[in-house]
């Protein structure tokens, strides 16, 4: 049995550019009472949402304690735009991303998780346009702590305690036996700071090449190969 720790954004989902940007703005907005600039850019690619946050304060000269603070607003705020902007078009599901999931979700050699930099609430939402929710019932998320090399270990935990008790499984889910699948570089140092393999994909901002630069495993430029994929989840 092995664990598959799937990342969200720009792995499973799209999510529309302007969207992203917007829900991040009306937070920014709104918890620190303050105007962005009109072309202001947050730095995402694989950060929690705490941790972009924080980075954004300290971009705008702000105490990067009013995250901490704010820290229960924050995810209502997040949450709540998140849920009016989560929809097929603006979360569109990537090549080949509903086959695979539904394929993985029915073997008994797998078992899948979130391993994701989102709020566990925002997480959700943006499955759920798909109904890609269903398949993953347990991770680790950006609520979970500001530093995403910390979220393998919390994630393993709760996947071994959901999988034993659910569905009685007699495994212990470790570094050996987890694949942790995404498309950023922090995926794969992530990954790699705990000794797991990585699956990278090039359907984000980074290409096929410097993943593998990277240290990535694996590396493919997209999940329409279902067959290929299920062969690395399976085989790692």
């Amino acid at each position: 049995m092995r664990l598959l720790l799937f990342d969200i954004d720009g792995t499973l989902v799209s999510v529309e550019r302007s969207a992203s940007r917007m829900m991040l703005r009306r937070v920014v907005e709104e918890i620190f009472a303050i105007e962005l600039p009109p072309h202001f850019e947050f730095q995402l690619g694989g950060k929690t949402d705490y941790q972009i946050m924080t980075e954004t304060a300290q971009m705008l000269d702000l105490p990067t304690k009013l995250v901490e603070e704010k820290r229960e607003q924050i995810q209502d705020v997040l949450t709540q735009h998140t849920a009016t902007l989560s929809n097929p078009e603006t979360m569109r599901i990537l090549e080949g991303v509903k086959h695979l999931v539904e394929h993985l979700a029915s073997r008994n050699d797998v078992a899948l998780a979130l391993l994701t930099g989102n709020l566990e609430t925002t997480a959700l939402l943006k499955l759920r346009p798909h109904g890609l929710d269903r398949h993953f019932p347990v991770g680790a998320f950006g609520s979970d702590h500001i530093d995403r090399t910390m979220l393998p270990p919390i994630a393993l935990k709760r996947a071994n305690a959901h999988y034993k008790t659910q569905h009685g499984f007699h495994i212990n889910f470790e570094a050996k036996n987890t694949l942790i699948i995404g498309d950023t570089l922090n995926d794969i140092a992530c990954a790699k700071a705990h000794g797991i393999k990585t699956l990278a994909v090039a359907t984000g901002t980074v290409g096929m090449g410097t993943l593998r630069e990277a240290g990535a495993e694996f590396v493919v430029e997209n999940f329409a190969d279902m067959q290929a994929i299920t062969d690395i989840a399976t085989n790692f």
